[in-house]
């Protein structure tokens, strides 16, 4: 019986840690691997960029 849940991984920081995250099937990967922390300023142009 599968729970069907989302897997969601924190603290990525290599892309070795984000491959193997995906080979086990995790859903969300967040980490410095991606973005390191940053203004909120920052963030929202960082945001932008995916929209267009």
């Amino acid at each position: 019986m599968a729970l069907q849940l989302c897997a969601i991984a924190e603290g990525a920081e290599t892309q070795e840690q984000v491959d193997f995250l995906r080979e086990k099937g995790c859903d969300y990967i967040q980490g410095y691997y991606f973005y390191k922390p940053m203004p909120m300023e920052n963030f929202a142009a960082v945001l932008n960029t995916y929209r267009d």
